[in-house]
Formats: structure tokens, C-alpha cells, sequence
């Protein structure tokens, strides 16, 4: 134990319990979260990597001419299409 975390226990040693309680949930809390942001950004980082593969793969099928293809105007009017019949339902 390094002695600032020695001396700060022991000044925590002398706070009323209340106080010593409230110190060890406001400690915990700031562990928990930190530990939370690093599984998010963990978690971020395996999303982004996954799906940079898909993109990978994508592009190499078009490159390759394996992928079929929809012309713009097609997807544009099965869209509208599409859209029209939520209007109507």
C-alpha cells in the first residue's frame, strides 16, 4: 500500500460511520463506472472492427462482380412504394 492510500485510510478511519459509509458507496459508484465505460468502449470497439469486415467483404463483392446490384431508381421506387402503403394502412 503506497503511503497516500495508507494516510487517506487512515483519515477515513476517523470520519463518523455515516460518513464512512456515504465515502465507500461514492468510491464504489466511481469504480463501477469506470469499469463500465471501459466495457462500453470494449464493446464499441468489437462492433466497429465487425462491421468493418462486413464492409470489407461487401466492397469485395462488388469489386469481384459477385453482388447483384439494384439501379438506384429501382430501390427509390420500391421505397416510395413501400411507404405509400404504410400511409394507406
Amino acid at each position: 500500500m503506497t503511503a497516500t492510500l495508507e494516510r487517506i485510510r487512515k483519515e477515513a478511519r476517523r470520519l463518523p460511520k455515516e460518513e464512512r459509509e456515504a465515502l465507500v458507496r461514492v468510491l464504489e459508484h466511481d469504480l463501477d463506472q469506470s469499469v463500465s465505460t471501459k466495457t462500453e468502449k470494449a464493446a464499441e470497439t468489437e462492433v466497429e472492427q465487425e462491421w468493418d469486415q462486413v464492409i470489407a467483404k461487401r466492397v469485395d463483392e462488388i469489386e469481384s462482380g459477385s453482388a447483384t446490384l439494384i439501379p438506384f431508381d429501382q430501390v427509390e421506387a420500391e421505397m416510395d412504394a413501400f411507404v405509400s402503403s404504410l400511409k394507406g394502412a
